[in-house]
């Protein structure tokens, strides 16, 4: 009986201390295991402070409103505007909101007519790859500098369809909502911006004004080629009035009318002679716009004397002649400002159609968002 307890207590030790070995082992194994996973968990934090390192790299190299915007020089030469500040004030202004939803995007199966009008508010395809305001830089990149769509949709990583798609979207947005802002300053705004040149001679000016001309690619049409056809070019172009304050600010952007009309009907077509203007302005332009007979009651012409049947003209009308054309130059200027949009710079191709009037129009307005051309 006492052998047979002893055996029970030796097996029951036995067990025990294989239990406890397997324990031990187990425990082992198991700080073994940690061991390895913190090393794991170590080298994965290392691996992904690597790839954050290269990313933040990577995306100093990324075409983008970010990796400009604080170079003032850079973002003038991609934009026009002068800072950051300006021109993110304008984008705040258009408000496009969350994932451009103020925005209708055309699809590419509309025709010319329904892309100007924009199709639907829902961008199609693929997710969107750009933000909202590097959507506003792209448009503004290809105004400024006309980078054609294929190099644009290299910088941007994106396929030249969908610059395309963004491009037009955004001029038609733009136009209808910064169409929407009053240019026209009252008479006392001019007053109080005037310069001291105008003060002196011509303090009732309340504008001075010209066309501006856009070449455009000539048409298989023979009658619509004749139209479009501009003398003073030698070229098909289309044609548009612009108005300068006194200060150099564009005050009218009149509408593209063919490049054939004349100066006087497209003053009385472009809605110039409908602005509010009040007794006692004078308005100034080049000796082209013989518009005396077609202005507002109470409203006086400015332009340089014609030489009539003498062959000489008189000395008062010599010194009127440069005085007029001293002060036309700005306007000038101010086109010259248009000008620096560099997608018209070359011909507008046929293709654009649709939207150059938008892009025009644009272009001009934007120059108000630029440093002014006088100094007060």
């Amino acid at each position: 009986m006492e052998a047979q307890q002893t055996a029970t207590k030796f097996d029951l030790q036995s067990k025990e201390n294989m239990e406890i070995a397997r324990l031990e082992k187990l425990l082992a194994d198991t700080i073994e295991i940690k061991e390895t996973l913190e090393s794991d968990v170590l080298s994965l934090k290392a691996n992904i402070a690597l790839v954050e390192q290269k990313c933040e790299q990577l995306e100093k190299h990324v075409f983008s409103l970010d990796n400009v915007k604080t170079d003032d020089s850079l973002l003038t030469f991609y934009t026009g505007f002068p800072n950051v500040q300006t021109m993110m004030a304008l984008y705040e202004y258009l408000d496009p909101g969350v994932n451009d939803m103020n925005i209708k995007y055309w699809l590419s199966g509309q025709d010319n007519s329904q892309k100007a009008a924009a199709g639907n508010s829902v961008k199609q395809g693929r997710p969107r790859t750009l933000t909202p305001s590097d959507e506003f830089f792209l448009v503004m990149c290809r105004l400024r500098q006309e980078f054609a769509e294929m190099h644009l949709a290299h910088l941007f990583k994106i396929s030249q369809s969908t610059v395309s798609r963004i491009f037009i979207s955004w001029i038609n947005f733009m136009y209808l909502k910064l169409g929407q802002i009053n240019i026209w300053p009252s008479r006392k705004v001019v007053d109080e911006s005037m310069p001291e040149a105008f003060k002196e001679k011509y303090p009732s000016r309340r504008v001075i004004f010209d066309c501006t001309e856009v070449r455009c690619q000539m048409p298989s049409s023979l009658l619509l080629n004749s139209e479009l056809f501009s003398s003073y070019k030698n070229h098909t172009t289309l044609k548009a009035l612009v108005g300068i304050s006194p200060k150099g600010s564009m005050t009218f952007i009149g509408q593209l009318y063919t490049g054939s009309i004349s100066d006087k009907e497209m003053v009385e077509r472009s809605g110039f002679l409908k602005l509010p203007f009040e007794q006692g302005d004078s308005v100034m332009a080049d000796k082209g716009f013989t518009i005396e007979d077609v202005l507002p009651l109470g409203v006086s012409l400015n332009i340089p004397p014609f030489l009539g049947m003498s062959d000489q003209m008189p000395a008062e009308d010599v010194i009127k002649t440069q005085e007029i054309a001293s002060l036309c130059i700005h306007v000038e200027r101010a086109i010259n400002k248009i000008k620096n949009f560099l997608i018209f710079e070359g011909v507008i191709p046929i293709s654009q159609s649709c939207i150059v009037n938008q892009m025009r129009c644009m272009c001009a307005m934007l120059c108000n968002f630029q440093d002014p051309i006088i100094s007060a």
